[in-house]
Formats: C-alpha cells, structure tokens, sequence
C-alpha cells in the first residue's frame, strides 16, 4: 500500500466507512447527480450556519483561510488554500474525506457538500446574491476538491 492510500483509507473512521458508501450507491440509485448535489449543497450550507460564528469579523482572506483551517482541523477534515486570480477566489480544499466517504464516483455530487458551505461563509461575510461558488468535479479527485467562488 502506498502513502497515499493508506491516508485516504485513514480519512474515514472505520465504524462509518462501509455504511456511508452504502448510503451513497443507495442515494445513487434514487437520485439524479444533480438532485444529490443539491441536497449536499443544503446540508453543506446548513452546516456552515451551524459554524457562522466562527467567521464574522473576518476582514481579509488570509484570516478566513487560517479561521476555517482551525475548522477543519479540529474535524479531522484537511486544509484548505484560497488564492484570488482575476476577480475569482480558487477554493483548493485538501485531505477533503469526500471520495473516502461516498466513493470517487460520487465526487460528482458529494462536492456539493463544500460548495454549499463555502457559498454560505461567503454570504455571512456580506457576498451578495450573485456570488456563488461552483465545484470544478473535472479538476478534482481523491482527497483534493477544487471550487471557484465569483460571478
């Protein structure tokens, strides 16, 4: 087993992995990609609200990238860099336990998970309406999810 492997096999506590993957052939079967990634995109935007606390105040994108690496260290769920390009924020998250949970497959719609909260730290720093952030699945695998935050 090589380095990578095995930290992906160690993303996902070892009590859920097999059930999570369950859900999402399950959800697969049920569901259009589309219509999981919109549910995943409320989940995702619902636990951000749960978290809104931790980022008010934020003034430059340096502090929101450290506070929401404090985030996602403590919940064992990677890192994340934000670069600003042409008007653009690339979203680059890292050690994300996505693929781990629901499978590579479901990366597709699972992403809607850090879409959803993403968009929604950005909307509790005054983003307006037009702002959204999109996944980029085609430039994403295993555990790094790219995303895009702009018009």
């Amino acid at each position: 087993m090589d380095m990578e492997n095995y930290f992906r096999s160690q993303q996902v506590s070892l009590q859920w992995a097999p059930v999570l993957r369950a859900l999402a052939q399950e959800l697969g079967e049920m569901a259009s990609p589309q219509d999981l990634q919109k549910l995943f995109f409320s989940a995702g935007a619902r636990f951000a609200g749960d978290t809104a606390d931790r980022f008010e105040g934020t003034e430059t994108l340096v502090q929101l990238e450290e506070r929401l690496n404090d985030l996602w260290s403590s919940l064992n769920w990677g890192w994340v860099e934000l670069t600003e390009t042409r008007g653009v924020i690339e979203i680059t998250h890292q050690a994300a336990p996505l693929a781990e949970a629901f499978g590579d497959e479901a990366l597709e719609w699972s992403i809607g998970l850090l879409e959803g909260f993403y968009e929604s730290v950005f909307k509790v720093l005054g983003a307006g309406d037009s702002m959204v952030v999109t996944g980029l699945p085609d430039e994403s695998s295993g555990m790094t999810v790219r995303l895009n935050f702009g018009r």
